[in-house]
C-alpha cells in the first residue's frame, strides 16, 4: 500500500507543484559574498519535492527604507540571474509559453514577484523598469504602509480605512495594462475592495490563511475569499500563519485551510503559496528574531511542511483526507498555470 501510495504521489507531481511565495530573493542578497547559492542551499530541496515553478519575492528589510531600496531591489534580481547562469536547472520565465518550456526540458520556472512596492518609491516609470527584468506579480503591500496603500495587520482589526493612495491604484491599472499578476496578499481589507473595483482579470492571494483558524487582517475572511471566486481567482495557502496556536499549527490544520476554501469558492480557487519562512529565521540573532516577533506575529511553523521537500508529505496527507486525483493536480499545478495562462 506504502509503495502504491508513493506511485500515485509521483505521478500528481509528475508536472511539479507551483508554490507561488517563496522569500528566495532576500536570502540570496544577504549570500551574496558567496557563489552557486542557488545549486548549494536550494537545488536538492526544489528536486525532493519535485517543485516546477517557483513564484520569488523581491521583499525589502526596514533597514534598506528609503534611501537604498531601488539599489537593493535590483541587487535582489541581479543576484538571481546571476545564480541562474550558473545552473542548467533553473529558467527565469516571463510567459506562461516560457513555463511551459521550463517544465518540457525538467527546469524549474521561477517567476520573479514584487512584495511591497517600497522599491518602486512613488515613481510609476519603475514599475516599466522590474517588469522588463521579468517581474510578473506584485503584491502593493507587506506589515507597512508605503506609498500604495497600508498592509493588512497581524491583528484582528485595526487597518486604516482609507485605501489605496492615488498611487496604488495607478501601480494596479498599470499592472493589468503591462501584464502583471495582481497579487492582494497582505493589503489592508480597505485596500482589498479598492483592488477588487479597479480589476477585470482574475486577481490572486499568493500567500495566505483563512481568518477562520487564524484570525489577523493579514489573513483572509470568507467575504474575501468569495471575492476572490467570483473573480475567478485563486488563493494560495500559507504555511506561516496556520494558527495562533503552537499545538495546532500542524499538517491537518494546514489542509484544513485548503479545505474551507474549497468549500467556499470550490477545488479551483485554492493553491499553494508556502512562504516557507523557517529557513531564513533560523539565520538571524536571538535578538532579531525577538524584534520580527513583536513587530508583526509569532509564527508557528508546521513541523511537517517547512521546507519544499517536504511537498510530498503534503499530497500524501491530502490523498488521507480524501481528495481526489483531480482535486490534488488542481491545488499543486492546474490552477495556478490557469492564472499564467491568463495573465501571461
Amino acid at each position: 500500500m506504502s509503495a502504491a501510495t508513493e506511485e500515485r504521489i509521483t505521478r500528481l507531481h509528475r508536472h511539479g507543484v507551483i508554490d507561488m511565495h517563496f522569500d528566495l530573493l532576500m536570502d540570496l542578497y544577504d549570500k551574496r559574498a558567496r557563489k552557486n547559492v542557488l545549486v548549494t542551499d536550494f537545488v536538492d530541496d526544489l528536486e525532493a519535492g519535485d517543485i516546477g515553478v517557483a513564484g520569488v519575492a523581491l521583499y525589502l528589510d526596514d533597514r534598506y527604507l528609503p534611501e537604498m531600496g531601488l539599489r537593493v531591489a535590483l541587487d535582489q534580481v541581479a543576484r538571481l540571474y546571476l545564480e541562474v547562469d550558473q545552473s542548467e536547472r533553473f529558467a527565469i520565465c516571463r510567459s506562461y509559453q516560457e513555463i511551459l518550456r521550463a517544465r518540457e526540458q525538467n527546469k524549474v520556472a521561477l517567476l520573479i514577484t514584487m512584495e511591497g512596492v517600497e522599491p518602486l518609491g512613488a515613481d510609476l516609470d519603475l514599475l516599466r523598469v522590474f517588469y522588463e527584468l521579468g517581474l510578473r506579480s506584485l503584491c502593493l503591500t507587506h506589515g507597512r504602509r508605503n506609498a500604495a496603500g497600508d498592509g493588512g495587520l497581524f491583528a484582528p482589526g485595526g487597518s486604516p480605512r482609507d485605501g489605496l493612495t492615488a498611487f496604488g491604484r495607478d501601480v494596479i491599472r498599470e499592472c493589468e495594462k503591462l501584464g502583471i499578476i495582481v497579487d492582494l496578499a497582505h493589503i489592508s481589507p480597505a485596500g482589498f475592495n479598492d483592488i477588487i473595483e479597479l480589476t477585470t482579470k482574475p486577481v490572486i492571494i499568493s500567500h495566505t490563511n483563512a481568518r477562520k483558524y487564524f484570525d489577523i487582517e493579514r489573513n483572509v475572511s470568507d467575504e474575501q475569499i468569495r471575492m476572490v471566486g467570483a473573480r475567478g481567482g485563486v488563493i494560495g495557502i500559507n504555511a506561516v500563519l496556520v494558527s495562533p496556536h503552537k499545538e495546532e499549527a500542524t499538517l491537518d490544520r494546514y489542509i484544513d485551510h485548503i479545505e474551507h476554501v474549497r468549500d467556499l469558492i470550490g477545488i479551483s480557487g485554492v493553491a499553494i503559496g508556502f512562504d516557507f519562512f523557517e529557513f531564513i529565521f533560523r539565520q538571524w540573532s536571538p535578538a532579531e528574531q525577538i524584534e520580527f516577533q513583536k513587530k508583526l506575529t509569532h509564527a508557528h511553523f508546521v513541523p511537517e511542511l517547512a521546507k519544499h521537500s517536504q511537498s510530498r508529505g503534503l499530497t500524501r496527507r491530502l490523498i488521507e483526507r480524501g481528495f481526489g486525483d483531480e482535486e490534488i493536480e488542481a491545488i499543486l499545478f492546474r490552477n495556478w498555470m490557469r492564472i499564467f495562462e491568463r495573465w501571461l
